[in-house]
């Protein structure tokens, strides 16, 4: 229950510091805090599968009486509990704080689950094993969705390019756009499961004002409409990365940050 209880607040916490306003500290906001939060979760939930199973191993090894009549009790009296908590959690796990604590509470469902029906069993068969048995699974699908889970907290950590993005499907779709040339310098990270950001440069035809202001909105809604991209930074110029750093004559040092291989003067 304090773990639970834990979780929870852990929970609260993240999602109500990452709802807070940009400022001049955090030009990108607090969703990192609710990433964080989410992470801080599943390490958790790692950290107790793997306590679970290295208990039910020691039952097994060491088999100890139990009492199934007031197992059935406390598990169903838990799994009542837990249900209802998960089917509120459950209409927001696009988010990944969300995600956490519902995998929190969906593994103690599915703990209280466990021991209900290994107490049915032990009474009607007397098997007590089965609980050590049905621990074992339990810990083992908690682990392996927790893994996951932190492996994608680790990814917008990492600003890795989002799994639902394609770099040449995102280039491909802005150079489709009349009056775009060309596109060099993408860089596409996530500020949350949610919120994506991009920044590129646009190689351009010569416009005036109205032009620049009618193409960079088709970009904008390619990206956001395609591929879910809601911040976008586009730098527009008229020759082919024209206006990196590294492209002037004088700065002959290729930019690691650079995945287009761009000329270096």
């Amino acid at each position: 229950m304090v773990t639970d209880f834990a979780s929870l607040i852990i929970s609260w916490w993240g999602l109500k510091i990452a709802t807070k306003q940009a400022d001049c500290k955090n030009t990108f906001g607090y969703y990192r805090y609710s990433v964080l939060t989410a992470l801080i979760n599943n390490v958790s939930l790692i950290t107790i599968s793997l306590f679970i199973f290295y208990k039910a191993v020691g039952r097994f090894l060491h088999p100890v009486a139990v009492e199934p009549k007031g197992m059935i009790i406390v598990a169903t009296v838990g799994l009542i509990v837990n249900i209802a908590i998960v089917l509120n959690l459950r209409q927001n796990t696009n988010n990944l704080n969300v995600r956490s604590a519902f995998l929190h509470f969906t593994g103690d469902a599915l703990a209280d689950l466990g021991v209900l029906l290994g107490g049915i069993v032990i009474i009607f068969t007397g098997w007590s094993k089965v609980d050590t048995l049905l621990s074992s699974i339990l810990a083992c699908l908690i682990l392996k969705s927790a893994v996951k889970m932190t492996w994608e907290c680790l990814r917008i950590f990492l600003e890795s390019v989002p799994c639902n993005v394609s770099i040449k499907e995102l280039r491909s779709s802005i150079l489709a756009i009349d009056g775009v040339q060309g596109v060099t310098d993408i860089h596409v990270w996530s500020l949350s499961q949610e919120v994506t950001a991009m920044t590129a440069h646009a190689w351009v035809t010569e416009l005036n004002k109205e032009q620049t202001l009618e193409l960079l909105h088709k970009i904008q809604h390619t990206c956001y409409e395609k591929f879910g991209i809601a911040h976008t930074t586009i730098q527009f110029e008229y020759c082919a990365c024209s206006s990196c750093f590294h492209n002037k004559i004088d700065h002959k040092k290729q930019c690691s940050m650079c995945i287009d291989l761009c000329p270096t003067g």
